[in-house]
């Protein structure tokens, strides 16, 4: 991994800026003018260590360079397809192969290549600036357009704040308004007017001439299976679980391949140690990284630990006490830049440091609940939309319960005609609610203004409940709590995380299974806990989901309201 930036503004700060990311690339930074264009990089060395591979890199002819944050699977594999097509290679990088895949095939490129990703090519005959995230959203890439010519992206909002040093950065406060409902700020918003978080499996492009954006386009999206499907056979669920293990094993293969050492997360749920199962196949020796807390009602470790001894590895085990938490306090305003309330980051924080203290990439079991249906609200949906299952009594009860939440929705949500999404947003909210209109009313939010426009712009009547929720929370949960948190906390201590589940096979086949496929009579992760059933005890998979959280009372000795952590520090 790696940090990246660029500006068309000569006067900016670009030394200061690149040293605002050195976190994410400890290993070398450079900066370079390319015609009316400056492009950053603060190195994290993975594949091919040497210089040769150090960016910005020119295509052999000059007339394309790059800047690039990320990893490419299957590089090996595009390179040998550009060679056969007359490219030749000065590197054994994947930025090189990105570079040449993008000067073959343009934002078509992307239908090519696998990873996690953001990084921007400057074209200097057409001067045109092309920027790139991946399909997930994993790694981070953020712009700034004043809409008067003035353009900047980095890879965190640091970044651009370091670097436009003439800009008065100003509040949007439709985004801290949407915070309250999310915990998080969706994109494309971020909390400053005129900045911009390029949205997951989108590109961009910058005509340097012109000083405009010409194009903001998706170039991939989800194809989904949406039908419910019949009870399945024994027969068949062990053939979706033989593919479900085919496919796994490809990606976890593709995902090991690095220049320096790799371990994996090991929490003792499921989705980690799948993934440390099978990476303990095709690796020797490897290394799960987990912690434990003092307080036995949230620590997790002695399942990691029986779980490395059923898998045979080796499990590296610290514990995280409240003067951890209190050393580190503030590095949930370090990492974010913005408010985000999942207060997670601290123990990923320091499973991500002590993992560093040997390894440099790790894989971990990220995107398992989102692509399987992992999450307790896939069965509180398909109860909930379920009519025959459940009665308008037990909607006037939830409605109830969550009608400080949902404010001005009214009655009408007890007969869930048109707003059940707005009800089923209150699931993803953790902690104290809030009141609605109080907040509408502190930052002048008009009355009309649609407080779940993100969860309604992916959710789907037409899908059967769990894969309804199964896509909403790969398309807004994912991608603006969780994927967000691991790349802060991992990338603050210069540790790469990499997520197999996440790769584009594994996803293509997540969601081409009907809903019985994936989750047999309701079963949360059904399909894939019965894949490793035979190397997994039932003990293990089937045990109640904890969830990567931090006692309670470290949140209250540190004065600090559980569920809105970042309220008060941001003094929102």
């Amino acid at each position: 991994m790696c940090g990246i930036l660029g500006g068309n503004n000569l006067n900016w700060d670009y030394n200061e800026a690149i040293l605002s990311l050195s976190h994410r690339g400890p290993n070398g930074r450079m900066i370079k003018r390319i015609n009316d264009i400056f492009l950053g990089f603060a190195r994290l060395a993975i594949i091919d260590l040497s210089e040769d591979a150090m960016q910005p890199m020119f295509s052999e002819d000059g007339k394309y360079v790059i800047v690039f944050n990320g990893e490419i699977y299957d590089y090996i594999r595009v390179r040998d397809e550009l060679r056969k097509k007359g490219y030749h290679f000065r590197t054994e990088s994947d930025t090189e192969v990105l570079l040449y895949a993008f000067v073959e095939w343009k934002e078509k490129a992307m239908d090519h290549i696998d990873g996690i990703y953001a990084f921007a090519v400057f074209e200097t005959e057409s001067e045109e600036l092309y920027l790139f995230r991946d399909r997930c959203g994993m790694k981070p890439l953020y712009y700034y357009d004043d809409h008067a010519g003035g353009f900047a992206f980095a890879s965190e909002l640091k970044g651009i704040q370091s670097l436009c040093t003439d800009v008065n950065f100003t509040i949007d406060n439709t985004a801290l308004y949407d915070y309250y409902t999310y915990l998080y700020i969706p994109e494309p918003k971020t909390m400053y007017k005129n900045v911009y978080k390029l949205p997951a499996a989108h590109y961009l492009v910058y005509d340097t001439k012109k000083r405009e954006i010409s194009k903001i386009e998706r170039y991939w999206k989800v194809k989904l299976n949406t039908k419910e499907g019949n009870v399945l056979s024994k027969k068949l669920m062990d053939e979706k679980a033989e593919e479900l293990r085919y496919h796994l094993d490809r990606t976890v293969a593709r995902q090991i391949v690095a220049d320096v050492p790799v371990g994996t997360f090991l929490s003792g749920g499921v989705d980690s140690s799948i993934i440390t199962l099978v990476t303990s196949r095709k690796l020797k020796n490897v290394t799960g990284y987990t912690i434990g807390f003092p307080d036995k009602r949230y620590d997790e470790s002695i399942y990691a630990k029986e779980m490395a001894d059923v898998i045979h590895v080796d499990c590296q085990l610290k514990y995280f006490a409240l003067n951890d938490f209190k050393k580190h306090y503030h590095i949930l305003l370090e990492a974010y830049d913005e408010p985000h309330a999942d207060t997670s980051v601290y123990p990923t924080y320091f499973v991500s440091k002590i993992a560093k203290e040997e390894v440099t990439v790790v894989l971990t079991g990220d995107g398992g609940d989102e692509l399987f249906g992992g999450y307790f609200r896939c069965s509180y949906a398909r109860d909930f939309l379920d009519k025959k299952k459940m009665s308008n009594r037990k909607i006037s009860e939830l409605y109830l319960r969550n009608k400080r939440f949902l404010g001005q929705f009214g009655e009408g949500l007890k007969n869930m005609c048109e707003e059940d999404v707005a009800l089923l947003s209150s699931t993803y909210h953790y902690g104290k609610q809030f009141d609605r209109e109080k907040v509408r009313k502190k930052y002048h939010i008009p009355k009309d203004y649609d407080d779940f426009w993100y969860f309604r712009k992916y959710y789907h009547k037409d899908l059967p409940p769990l894969t309804r929720m199964r896509y909403l929370d790969f398309m807004t949960y994912l991608n603006g709590d969780i994927l967000t948190k691991v790349d802060r906390a991992s990338m603050k201590v210069s540790l790469e995380a990499r997520v197999p589940f996440l790769d584009r096979e594994m996803i293509d086949f997540a969601f081409s299974l009907t809903q019985e496929e994936c989750n047999p009579h309701g079963e949360l992760k059904g399909l894939l806990k019965y894949a490793y059933q035979k190397e997994i005890p039932r003990k293990l998979l089937d045990r109640k989901k904890q969830g990567f959280s931090i006692p309670l009372s470290y949140v209250r000795n540190g004065d600090c309201p559980q569920g809105h952590l970042i309220e008060s520090l941001w003094n929102l």
